[in-house]
C-alpha cells in the first residue's frame, strides 16, 4: 500500500439529516438537487492537483503538492460560498498527514484528523486549519507564506480559512442571511442551532470587509 504525506480538508454539510427528511417527506429532491449545484464548483477544478470524494453529506478534497497549498485554500473558500449560495451551511477541518491508498482501501491519518477538526473543534459553519499546518509553514522557509495572502483568521488560538474578501462580504452576508430568514422558524429554542447563526453573524461583522454600519441578522433577545 502506497504512502504519502498530503493535504486532506474534510467538509460536513450541516443540517444533513434534517434536508434529506424533508426530501423524503415532500417526495422531492430538492436538497439533492442542491447539492448537486453547490459540487458543480469541482468541475472546473484541476484533478492532477486536487482530489475531490463526495459522500452523502462529506466532502473530502485533497492536495499532495506544498506549492499548492494556498491556491487549495482557495478553492475551499470558493467551495463554502458556492454551498452558501444554495442555502446550505459547512464546516470543516484540514490536516497534514500520512495518506494511504491502494485500490480499494484508503487509510488515511490526514482525512481522520481533518474530521476530528470538523467534529470537535470548527463548531460553526468554519474550515478549521489544523494548527500543525500553521507552526510548519512558520518554520520552513521553502514554503510558500500563507500568513501573509489574507486567507486566515484565529480566534482563541484556533485557525481558520478567512472565506471573506472585499468583493465578495455582501455576497456572503446576504447568503448567511437569508438561510439563517429561512429556517428561524424551525431552529426556535434550539440553543446549539442558533449559536452556530450568531457565531458565523459575529465573524461577518468583526471582518476589515464588513461595511461601516453592518447590522447583525440574529433576532435580537426579546423582553417579556
Amino acid at each position: 500500500m502506497e504512502s504519502i504525506y498530503l493535504y486532506a480538508a474534510l467538509l460536513d454539510v450541516l443540517a444533513y439529516r434534517d434536508l434529506l427528511h424533508l426530501d423524503r417527506e415532500s417526495g422531492r429532491l430538492d436538497f439533492q438537487g442542491k447539492l448537486s449545484a453547490a459540487l458543480r464548483i469541482f468541475e472546473s477544478v484541476n484533478e492532477a492537483v486536487f482530489q475531490v470524494q463526495a459522500i452523502s453529506d462529506t466532502i473530502i478534497v485533497t492536495c499532495r503538492d506544498h506549492g499548492h497549498f494556498p491556491e487549495f485554500l482557495n478553492l475551499l473558500r470558493s467551495v463554502f460560498v458556492a454551498f452558501l449560495q444554495q442555502g446550505l451551511l459547512v464546516r470543516g477541518g484540514i490536516a497534514y498527514s500520512q495518506h494511504f491508498q491502494s485500490n480499494h482501501l484508503t487509510y488515511s491519518h490526514a482525512v481522520a484528523r481533518a474530521y476530528e477538526l470538523e467534529s470537535s473543534v470548527a463548531v460553526y459553519p468554519r474550515i478549521v486549519l489544523d494548527k500543525n499546518v500553521v507552526d510548519m509553514y512558520e518554520v520552513a522557509s521553502d514554503l510558500p507564506p500563507i500568513r501573509s495572502r489574507n486567507l486566515l483568521c484565529v480566534e482563541n488560538g484556533v485557525f481558520f480559512l478567512d472565506v471573506l474578501t472585499r468583493d465578495n462580504w455582501t455576497e456572503v452576508y446576504d447568503y448567511a442571511r437569508k438561510i439563517y430568514e429561512s429556517n428561524r422558524n424551525t431552529i426556535r429554542c434550539d440553543e446549539s442551532v442558533i449559536s452556530k447563526y450568531i457565531r458565523l453573524e459575529r465573524y461577518l461583522l468583526a471582518s476589515t470587509h464588513a461595511p461601516t454600519g453592518a447590522a447583525g441578522f440574529v433576532a435580537a433577545i426579546e423582553g417579556v
